[in-house]
């Protein structure tokens, strides 16, 4: 019978293995971590946590560099698109309420919203598979100044409903497109007689103790502890100086300490809010049954055979990452105000240092098991991304499988996880889905987010009928001429903002400018051109453009 200096003797035992454990933790980030440790420069802040312990906090860099002022875990950061996840739970309170159904249809809150035969309802907003186009692609094919000119979510709502057709059928699949969350938020916002910022506040934020966190519905107001965001030139750093007020997808502030409840929320270890996070990350079938990834703000995936909920967001001057794994209660939290550090790799490293020790050897993909090794040469080929003019190779060498997009430098080796199933082999979190459907044959997967490719017919040379592209061509949506021209045997193109262009073929008719836009011209019976359908990011497709034939 052990007796009570035994006892001690255990306890403390355990007390100092896990210390030399946290701190041998901690010794690995600090190691991952010290390219970001800079006195003079932006950088980031991070949070690691499991259970109730934070296992690892700190602030890297410069939060203001007028003032020097550094970086901690109070420092306000722009939360980017983490900020979905908050207009859905705002959603969530509305239908807890009984304000508000997932079935309802778009057009009970605006009448005039194009009627595209199908009913898109709150349900495929909340999981980007409504069709409708995503704005910030739609102003960026306009020509917009996002410098000069000013837009909110009004301004958001009236180029939505200039668009005269959608992506794809609402239900049928996911993509990413942040008018979406716009329009939840203007829907939030018409029930609620409140905005946003007010609505979340009263209904979730303060009751979580989310004090400090907010909604950025107007300017002029100071914000204590903010970090400036920045982009990295040559001659130095600068920030932003735009006065967008669109909010909904984005425009979300926070800081380490309130975003550690919300993880933890995720997680359900917050008896009084569980539901919201059953909620947020309940995934719907779409039309075609498959599973979709993309849950309600909140990427649903796996990593090494642990289901993650997670999020990345992407702005001028900063980029975030939030991903929680609820089966071992994990968190990692990375805010940054410089724009070229990307935090999601960050996170899955982090990832893999406290999930290695768990020895879930049942659950990794190093063990094949379950299916039927395949011949590799199937799945070989040259694909085009739908919707963009990206390209991706996919080659087989020394028994591995490898895929270079034409936006890469290298090919990337990958892993077999299940048939037809694929990963990147020194990143897991990266999927490529070989299973064909009559309009795509492979899609990759990013965390969750997947983007579309079809076998492709690729050309490298110009057409012999090269003139006949040129001249102008209007379109109605985007309320915006393009010029396309012949320079030295080569098409350009030219639009409000955007000069001299270089287009590239891509195959029979399409051409695109190396930067996942396409130009796929459109011809009549006789073969003469008569119109341009433009597709951008994987987020827009074919807006119509006519040819102006006078000038023929």
């Amino acid at each position: 019978m052990l007796k009570l200096k035994d006892y001690v003797s255990i306890l403390v035992f355990f007390l100092v293995y896990s210390g030399h454990a946290q701190i041998e933790l901690q010794t690995k980030i600090d190691t991952l971590l010290k390219v970001y440790d800079t006195k003079d420069a932006p950088s980031l802040a991070i949070r690691v946590m499991r259970d109730e312990n934070i296992l690892y906090s700190r602030g890297f860099g410069i939060a203001n560099l007028d003032y020097n002022i550094k970086n901690t875990d109070s420092t306000i950061f722009s939360l980017a698109s983490i900020s979905k996840q908050f207009t859905a739970a705002a959603i969530w309170s509305l239908i807890k309420e009984s304000k508000l159904s997932l079935e309802d249809n778009v057009t009970s809150f605006f009448p005039d919203f194009p009627n595209y035969g199908k009913t898109i309802k709150i349900k495929h907003l909340l999981n980007h598979s409504s069709g409708i186009r995503n704005y910030h692609t739609t102003m960026y094919l306009s020509g917009f100044d996002y410098d000069k000119n000013y837009y909110d979510n009004r301004y958001v709502f009236d180029l939505a409903q200039r668009q005269k057709n959608l992506n794809n059928q609402p239900g049928e699949k996911i993509i990413y497109s942040n008018t979406n969350y716009n329009l939840l938020a203007l829907i939030v916002e018409q029930i609620s007689k409140q905005n946003l910022d007010e609505y979340l506040k009263a209904k979730i934020l303060i009751p979580l103790g989310m004090n400090d966190t907010f909604v950025r519905i107007s300017h002029g107001k100071p914000i204590k502890n903010k970090a400036v965001g920045y982009q990295k030139q040559n001659d130095g750093y600068v920030f932003s100086t735009s006065n967008q007020l669109s909010y909904g997808a984005g425009s979300m502030g926070s800081h380490l300490n309130d975003m550690t409840i919300w993880a933890r929320m995720l997680n359900e270890n917050i008896p009084e809010f569980k539901k919201l996070a059953q909620f947020l990350k309940t995934t719907e079938v779409l039309t075609t049954g498959q599973k979709a990834n993309y849950a309600r703000g909140v990427m649903v995936d796996d990593y090494k055979g642990f289901e993650t909920l997670s999020h990345s967001g992407f702005g001028f001057g900063g980029q975030t990452q939030l991903i929680t794994i609820p089966e071992e209660n994990i968190g990692v939290i990375i805010l940054t105000n410089l724009q070229s550090i990307n935090p999601t790799p960050i996170s899955y490293q982090i990832l893999d240092l406290l999930l290695i020790p768990k020895k879930k050897e049942a659950k990794t993909i190093d063990k094949i098991v379950g299916f039927k090794s395949q011949k590799l040469n199937q799945f070989i080929g040259d694909y085009k991304e739908v919707n963009s003019d990206m390209t991706m190779q996919i080659s087989v060498e020394n028994d591995t499988l490898k895929a270079q997009g034409s936006m890469g430098k290298a090919k990337i080796p990958l892993l077999q996880k299940n048939t037809n199933e694929f990963v990147r082999r020194n990143a897991q979190n990266v999927k490529y889905d070989f299973t064909k459907t009559s309009k795509y044959d492979m899609v990759i997967s990013f965390g969750g987010t997947p983007f579309y490719f079809k076998h492709a017919k690729l050309i490298n040379t110009n057409p012999s009928n090269l003139k006949d592209f040129s001249g102008e061509y209007y379109s109605e949506e985007l309320q915006t001429v393009y010029h396309f021209f012949i320079e030295n045997d080569t098409l350009k193109l030219s639009y409000t903002n955007h000069e001299n262009i270089t287009l590239y073929p891509i195959q029979l008719n399409q051409f695109g400018n190396r930067d996942r836009t396409l130009y796929h011209f459109a011809t009549n019976n006789d073969d003469e051109i008569t119109g341009m359908l433009l597709s951008c990011d994987g987020q827009v497709s074919n807006i119509e453009f006519i040819k102006d034939q006078t000038l023929d």
